[in-house]
């Protein structure tokens, strides 16, 4: 480890050394406006092909160093942008003209329509492929983190390949919260098979398998083919993608060749991880079972740490962890002339995760291209995209097949070396290999070597992305387009579970799952925009359109062996299946057939309304009482520097109000319940159907999902844009929610109803500032503060729920449950707490006899894990040829909850046990008031534990993190084959500036509806630090 990074420093080093400059002179001028002769503040002068610039004055003067031969750009906002060479002159002064095609910044809105920013009625974000990549993650999504006001972003415990959650303006739904992800004006499909299970270890083929998380197709996005990111936040914004953009939309737009000579670029990461916040085990108190007799398979007399205190004890937990390593090598070449453009691009990632044989290899190769013909009437772009990933032994996280359990829970003074080099041994009776582990207590112990070597998994997933779409300007203001996608995925699961693994879940043969699945989305669209400028003072613009979706979903072929195992011990063929049971196949389809339009009206560029409406017909509403449904928005906007003389320090300033209407889809089967065409691990015949458990209330039908959001903000920019703000305050009330109801009794068998109830808010404001605080010829210093707060309530569920609970994940054998409870803030967590008199001292019942009983609460609230707000903070110095970013992202307010630590405790394995034991007896005070003590070991197993009192671990879930870090260095350009040379050193998730939780509580145990802020063994999180090379040919 230590190598590598003196590797990595002393290459930066060297390069510092080559840092041969070129003559320079400096170059001084003032930039002014052609139209009525003003100097121009806050133009940005750049030394194209060099990270040197400046910014004039407020006199519009500028000061810059440069070589003859070089070449000077000056750009202004709303100005065309103009480039010189620098010739024997120092002085070189600059007039800008007006460019009607860039009054505004433009950004892509929804449709793939770009608008002028100022025009806009609604909150829209953009962040650069450059902000995404300079400290390049393996998911791309995750680069977003507080970069972007009001989105969160939560990873799974599952390392390199894992899902992400992401949630534009709080949990609205009950179903589902994802927003949607378009590329290039296409919607994408992003119903991978991350960790959608609502109990940790949860999956299809049951918890003792292990928690599987397959992902999400987002990942399989090389971050160096996107230009950018837009971020349509609110119901305005997204109403036109119809129940598809319920929660939100992020715009991807990727790269596309330009028109010049060909250039290439090689871009290389390398970066090493290592594992964070670990839990704290104890090293003082042993287990009983040291020095006593270890059996012939490895098992101890006991496997709780309540030993005697000893010294010399140590702790091997870091050992099993390895150090990761994540390559990952692009190259894209673009090229063209004003006819036709062509992108190329391939990326491999390779990685090496911190679990012992998890590893990732991805390839990601896209091609696009563009074409301009008939003097540029007609427009044509053909992408596609293929990716192939690979993942072996992809972590787990929950209780079962986890080798975290056994791992921290190995009882202390118990070397597990032992267990590691001897991780099987032959067993006589059986005659086969077999696992050599302390326990199995609980069935939630396992030798942690045996399950990384002999519980092995890989998963696969492959994709084919085209799309095609032309567009056709017909005359100056009327142009005709048309757009298609074809999206199918492709994923594998192949788990082999070898005899000698825990009875409880693995046959005395072994267990074999295979799985495979595919997704098909098929999407054509057809759009007529009509652009006119009426009079001198007014301007229409009108959208026409209509879509086809096509949806195949879960295409699915289930294979397990189940509970009666393979015929002959360990042979993982489907032939050597000991019945027929767990074989299953499934598929569901839908379509979603839409009209849209929308219109817009300009006044004297200082008005602007914009109103939008879209009609969704969907399969899914058959034997319903209406066959479509309808999403209206409309918003206005006022460009107050366009209306009032402002102070000359206000660049610009606007004020915009919306309001829209959006609805969510009734899901796949609610109306014609699904079957699965096979078999059950509870038996069953060949071919035979599989009676769907759920169906609407009889003489009910269902409605789709109905939001309804009010959003008001304002923009300011000031001192030539060197400070701008945007403010934005929202409130939304969703209707209709999904919800699954106990069924009366009744003929078909059903033991559930699905049906419409319920309603919750959300309400917040968003800030985003940016500025440029110093800009000067040798240093400058960009920086932006995203915050946002979003109060979130259940106001109502179903009311036949008792107590006004929807109960998501049931407590069952365990000590918590997640709910939504009327009142409460989306995402209740459940727990029991230890009940305190009046000076915090725990309750217990004595029996007379010297038994101590801790009186507990029922299940109650004990946590949520929702913030009240999240920051990032953003800064960019730039020095010459240095550039140093730092981001910091933080989440305040909310709960988590840690399983992990009440099971440890449980064990007198934590390093909380043996403070307590050091700290002697724990005072408690009986029921009838006589204070009385409690030993650590009788306090802890009986509090903690996985059906503990879980209000005993309830932890903030504040954090503050340095979650980004670059220091870059451009090398002079000594050489005619290289455009650019950029070496970075970056780092990720660097450390915390605070934390209370002993887990991460930016990792969740589950990417679905349920359980975010509760961790149970889940991997810890890592820190990544190395090495990025950009090269430009």
């Amino acid at each position: 480890m230590k190598k590598i990074y003196t590797i990595l420093i002393a290459v930066f080093s060297i390069v510092f050394t080559l840092n041969v400059q070129a003559q320079e002179k400096t170059i001084s001028g003032t930039v002014t406006s052609k139209s009525d002769a003003s100097t121009l503040p806050g133009v940005s002068v750049v030394v194209q092909g060099t990270t040197k610039g400046t910014e004039t004055d407020f006199d519009g003067k500028y000061t810059i160093k440069a070589s003859v031969g070089e070449k000077l750009s000056f750009s202004y906002l709303g100005m065309k942008t103009q480039t010189v060479f620098i010739g024997a002159s120092s002085t070189i002064n600059i007039v800008l003209e007006d460019d009607a095609d860039q009054l505004d910044e433009i950004v892509v809105t929804a449709l793939g329509i770009k608008k002028s920013r100022k025009t806009l009625t609604y909150s829209a974000q953009d962040v650069k492929g450059d902000d995404l990549t300079r400290v390049k993650q393996t998911n791309p999504i995750n680069s977003l983190s507080g970069k972007s006001a009001g989105l969160t972003i939560t990873r799974s415990s599952s390392g390199v390949g894992g899902a992400t959650k992401v949630v534009l303006r709080g949990n609205s739904s009950t179903s589902n919260n994802d927003p949607l992800y378009v590329i290039d004006g296409v919607p994408m499909q992003n119903n991978g098979n991350g960790q959608n299970g609502e109990t940790p270890g949860a999956n299809i083929f049951g918890s003792q398998t292990g928690n599987r998380d397959g992902g999400d197709i987002t990942s399989l996005i090389n971050p160096d083919d996107v230009e950018s990111m837009t971020i349509l936040k609110g119901a305005s914004a997204a109403a036109l993608y119809g129940s598809q953009g319920a929660n939100g939309v992020i715009l991807i737009t990727t790269k596309s060749g330009k028109e010049g000579k060909i250039k290439v670029n090689f871009n290389s990461t390398l970066t090493i991880d290592n594992v964070v916040s670990l839990p704290k085990l104890q090293t003082e108190y042993q287990s009983l079972s040291v020095g006593g007799a270890i059996s012939e398979n490895g098992r101890v007399t006991d496997p709780k740490s309540w030993g005697g205190k000893t010294s010399g004890l140590s702790n091997t937990v870091d050992d099993f962890f390895n150090t990761g390593q994540t390559l990952t090598n692009s190259f894209s070449l673009s090229a063209g002339n004003k006819i036709a453009q062509t992108y190329l691009s391939f990326a491999n990632t390779s990685a090496k995760g911190v679990m012992p044989g998890n590893r990732l290899n991805r390839n990601v190769l896209n091609v696009r291209e563009t074409a301009s013909l008939l003097d540029d009437k007609i427009t044509v772009s053909a992408n596609i995209s293929l990716s192939d990933q690979r993942i072996w032994n992809r972590p787990t996280s929950g209780l079962y097949s986890n080798p975290l359990t056994g791992l921290y829970l190995n009882p202390v003074g118990i070397d597990l070396n032992i267990y590691k080099n001897n991780f099987e041994y032959f067993n006589t009776s059986t005659n086969m290999m077999d696992q050599y582990a302390t326990s199995f207590d609980e069935n939630i112990q396992q030798n942690p070597y045996w399950l990384t070597n002999r519980n092995t998994s890989k998963d696969g997933t492959q994709r084919v992305m085209a799309s095609i779409s032309a567009k056709y300007q017909i005359n100056e203001d009327l142009s005709i387009q048309s757009r298609g996608s074809f999206d199918k995925s492709f994923f594998s699961f192949d788990k082999q579970l070898y005899a000698g693994s825990d009875l409880t879940f693995v046959p005395a043969t072994g267990r074999y799952i295979n799985e495979k699945t595919e997704n098909t989305q098929q999407y054509l669209d057809f759009i007529a925009n009509y652009s006119k400028d009426i009079s001198e003072d007014f301007n229409v613009g009108v959208i026409l359109g209509s879509s086809l979706t096509k949806y195949k979903i879960g295409d699915q072929t289930l294979l397990d062996s189940g509970p009666e195992g393979l015929r002959f011990p360990n042979e993982f063929t489907i032939a050597n299946f000991n019945s027929s049971n767990g074989i299953a196949q499934s598929v569901s389809n839908r379509e979603v057939q839409s009209v849209f339009g929308a219109a817009n009206f300009g006044y004297k560029n200082m008005l602007f309304l914009d109103v939008t409406g879209r009609t969704d017909w969907s399969s899914t509403l058959v034997n319903t009482n209406s066959s479509s449904f309808f999403y209206p928005s409309i918003g206005l906007t006022n460009v107050l520097t366009e209306m009032f003389e402002m102070p000359e320090s206000v660049s610009f300033a606007k004020v915009r109000v919306s309001y829209a209407e959006v609805g969510k889809d009734i899901p796949v089967g609610a109306t014609i319940p699904l079957r699965t065409i096979g078999t059950t691990n509870s038996g069953g015949t060949i071919g035979s159907a599989n009676q769907a458990s759920f169906a609407p209330r009889e003489g009910e039908t269902l409605e789709p999902e109905k939001q309804k959001s009010f959003e008001i903000g304002t923009e300011w920019r000031f001192f030539g844009s060197r400070l701008g703000v945007d403010l934005t305050y929202y409130n939304s009330k969703t209707e209709n929610q999904i919800f699954f109801i106990a069924a009366q009794p009744n003929v078909q068998g059903y033991t559930q109803n699905i049906v419409n109830a319920g309603k919750i808010s959300n309400s917040g404001i968003e800030l985003v500032i940016n500025g440029k605080p110093i800009v000067n010829d040798n240093f400058k210093w960009n920086s932006s503060l995203n915050y946002a707060s979003n109060k979130n309530k259940v106001i109502s569920v179903h009311p036949s729920l008792d107590n006004g609970e929807a109960i998501l994940t049931a407590p069952g054998v365990n000590g918590y449950g997640f709910s939504l409870i009327e009142g409460e803030d989306f995402g209740s967590i459940r727990g029991k707490s230890v009940i305190r008199n009046s000076n915090g001292l725990p309750v217990v019942n004595d029996d007379g006899a010297g038994n101590l009983t801790i009186e507990a609460t029922e299940f109650e609230t004990i946590a949520h894990a929702q913030p009240d707000y999240t920051l990032g903070w953003s800064n960019t110095f730039d020095f010459k040829n240095f550039s140093v970013n730092f981001l910091i992202d933080g989440k305040f307010g909310g709960e988590v909850v840690s399983v992990t630590e009440a099971i440890n405790d449980f064990y007198g394995v934590s390093q909380a046990s043996a403070d307590a034991r050091n700290n002697g007896m724990i005072d408690v005070v009986t029921t009838t008031g006589s204070a009385t003590q409690m030993s650590a070991q009788d306090y802890f197993t009986k509090t903690g534990g996985r059906a503990g009192l879980l209000g005993e671990y309830v932890y903030s879930a504040t954090n503050v993190s340095l979650r980004e870090l670059s220091v870059a260095y451009t090398l002079p350009k000594v050489s005619k084959y290289f455009e650019s040379v950029k070496l970075s050193l970056i780092a990720n998730n660097l450390f915390f500036l605070y934390k209370d939780a002993p887990f991460d509580p930016n990792i969740a145990s589950s990417t679905g509806i349920g359980l975010q802020g509760v961790d149970i063994y889940g991997q810890p999180s890592t820190r990544s630090i190395g090495l990025n090379m950009n090269i430009n040919f």
